[in-house]
């Protein structure tokens, strides 16, 4: 087994008084701080580009999703405004056309109810 004095041998100069070890000590232990807070770092990093990767793709397909919906909405908005439809549904409904001259358009702008005129 090895004695205690034999340890302390390594760390003797010549003259055999102790090497000063604690500034080489502080600054072994600076740098192993400062590779921790840098692999840190690097973690959380390489972390948040995964995460934004994740949102990313998840936002893509929903974009996806909402182009679609809209395709569709389209799709149904010109079927159901097709003017034959329209006049089929009227028809349906019991709607007739109504001649020109029985068109009035009103002007609304002054605030005051429009009051029909009595028919004739």
């Amino acid at each position: 087994m090895t004695s205690p004095g034999s340890v302390y041998r390594i760390f003797r100069r010549g003259s055999g008084e102790v090497a000063v070890l604690r500034p080489v000590i502080v600054a072994l232990v600076i740098v192993a701080v400062a590779l921790a807070m840098i692999g840190s770092i690097q973690v959380s990093r390489q972390h948040d580009v995964l995460r934004s990767g994740y949102e990313l793709s998840r936002r893509s397909e929903q974009v996806g999703r909402l182009r679609e919906t809209q395709r569709r909405l389209e799709l149904e908005h010109a079927m159901l405004s097709t003017p034959e439809r329209i006049r089929r549904l009227a028809t349906r409904l019991g709607m007739t056309s109504v001649a020109p001259d029985r068109i009035r358009v009103v002007n609304g702008s002054d605030g005051v109810a429009a009051i029909p005129e009595p028919r004739r």
